[in-house]
């Protein structure tokens, strides 16, 4: 009885070439869809958050001030370990390499001097100005016999003549010197010297005219270091002061700053809100912020989807509820003729038991239809995959539309035989079912369908063509929706609209490559791929 309905009721398939209500540009055009042009799923509206302390703490406005003040205190806190925890370490640092670059151009100057044979007075004269001018005390001198420094030539910060190094200090030095070596060392490890300083030495042989002998001479710079317990103490007095400045400046700063980042979000949840209570208008995808221009589009997009959805969903109440309408009336009607009228005469009673029959296997119909493509969308029908000939499924399927010759119609096939593909045949007979009764309902006045089934590469391409009126550019687009026909065409035929919503579904399904091309006035023809078989 299935099979029969099938063969007889082409009116539950797709209307794919109904009259648009308005012309468009003439010429051939065409839609695919492959695999990687997957749908998406339509966005709906949510419920805004409750404001409250936890949506204060969620906001971004907040997020920003926060993370503002986080960046703040990082800073802040190198600020502070470097300059108090790490500082006298710093000031060491660079205070021994100004020693020794101030050392190595002393020495130079000086063993310069003594190249020139420059007299004791100017030597004093060099070394007083280089330690009142550099800050540092010098000394130069000599060893005696016992050890002892010995033709000392000296100078202090002030420029007058030091007095000499501590024991410790002088030990120190002459242990760690080393011929033309410099010595770079600072005194703050040292437990036994009492000052702190950064000194700088250094030993060389120069020729001795008195007693016409070389003789190692000791070129000693020493600076002193400030006392560190006290530049902490003041360091951290200012650096309170300036955290505190910072913290509340950056406070002020990151609140107005965020507000004025956040402000773009807030309108554009203001706008969507405002969509929900009157006709939706586009939101503004060309502001000075790409983000929110991005999430304009995706609201823009889940609107259209959400009120497409929404127009589904009235045809299907106002489609569905009058194609039920129909033959439960035709049911009742005629099951009141056979009950009144009818009497003992058996041949009205059996025609009237058919038109029952009839109507009831339409109405069964349209409800498997819904079931079936609410399946494939919510992806609970699975496909069952297997090796099967395509060419004798299409055949078998024009076979069952051999009822449509008693009725002027034309069927022709072009189907090349052994065409071995991998799919779910039962599925891919539905396409086929369906896209044959769409051309039959919407072919033109010549009555004239032709399928095609041939191998085009490593794919087997089936084509369905009728010579009906054929859709504009846009009607391609739209012909795949759910009860398209209906919200178009009111012509004679009948039917639920899911036929071509039922074929674009399992197509999906099999991630295969199908679409139509369509001409207007010259008709349209729906087609689709499947990959052949390895032994095809």
């Amino acid at each position: 009885m299935e099979d029969k309905k099938q063969d007889t009721d082409i009116a539950l398939t797709d209307a794919a070439d109904a009259a648009p209500a308005e012309s468009k540009p003439e010429g051939k055009h065409g839609l695919v869809f492959s695999p990687a042009s997957g749908s998406e799923e339509p966005v709906t509206d949510a419920e805004p958050e409750k404001k409250g302390f936890r949506g204060v703490l969620r906001s971004i406005r907040f997020n920003l001030w926060g993370l503002f003040m986080l960046m703040t205190l990082f800073v802040l806190g190198i600020v502070w370990i470097f300059e108090i925890i790490f500082y006298s370490t710093f000031y060491v640092i660079f205070q021994r390499s100004d020693i020794s670059k101030l050392g190595d151009m002393f020495t130079s100057e000086y063993m310069q001097a003594l190249d020139d044979e420059a007299d004791i007075e100017t030597l004093e004269t060099l070394i007083g100005d280089y330690a009142r001018e550099n800050n540092v005390n010098i000394m130069v001198f000599r060893l005696d016999d016992y050890g002892e420094p010995d033709d000392v030539l000296s100078a202090t910060v002030s420029g007058v003549q030091a007095a000499g190094m501590a024991d410790e200090l002088f030990d120190y030095y002459l242990e760690n010197i080393g011929y033309e070596t410099p010595l770079v060392a600072d005194t703050t490890s040292l437990a036994e010297v009492e000052e702190s300083l950064v000194i700088y030495g250094y030993m060389t042989s120069v020729y001795d005219v008195s007693v016409g002998i070389s003789r190692d001479t000791y070129i000693y710079l020493s600076s002193e270091l400030p006392s560190f317990s006290g530049a902490r103490n003041t360091l951290a007095a200012q650096l309170t002061v300036i955290t505190v400045s910072c913290l509340i400046v950056a406070a002020v700063v990151a609140f107005f700053g965020s507000g004025v980042a956040a402000k773009p979000m807030r309108e554009l949840a203001r706008r969507v809100r405002a969509k929900r209570r009157g006709k939706r208008k586009p939101l503004p995808v060309n502001t000075k912020f790409t983000e929110v221009n991005e999430l304009s589009g995706a609201f823009n997009y889940a609107f259209e989807e959400a009120e497409k959805n929404n127009r589904f969903r009235r045809d299907l109440l106002a489609n569905v509820s009058h194609d039920m309408k129909t033959p439960l009336t035709m049911i009742r009607a005629y099951s009141e003729m056979i009950r009144d009228i009818s009497g003992g005469n058996k041949e009205k009673s059996a025609k009237q038991a058919q038109v029952i029959i009839d109507e009831t296997d339409r109405l069964t119909a349209l409800i498997n239809e819904v079931v079936e493509l609410s399946k494939l969308e919510s992806g609970f029908m699975q496909l069952n995959v297997s090796e099967f000939d395509l060419s004798a499924r299409v055949a078998e399927t024009i076979k069952r539309f051999g009822i449509m010759k008693e009725k002027g119609y034309k069927l022709e096939s072009d189907v090349q035989p052994g065409l071995l593909v991998r799919g779910d045949g039962d599925k891919i007979d539905r396409v086929v079912y369906n896209l044959i009764g769409n051309a039959l309902n919407y072919t033109g006045a010549d009555k004239r369908v032709i399928v095609r089934c041939r191998a085009e590469g490593g794919v087997a391409r089936v084509e369905v063509e009728d010579t009906g009126k054929g859709m504009t550019e846009e009607e391609l687009r739209t012909v795949w929706d759910k009860y398209y026909r209906l919200a178009q065409d009111k012509r004679r035929v009948v039917g639920s609209g899911l036929g071509l919503s039922i074929v674009k579904s399992i197509l999906e399904l099999h991630k295969t490559t199908f679409g139509v091309e369509s001409e207007k006035g010259a008709g349209s023809v729906f087609w689709f791929e499947l990959p052949l078989a390895l032994n095809s």
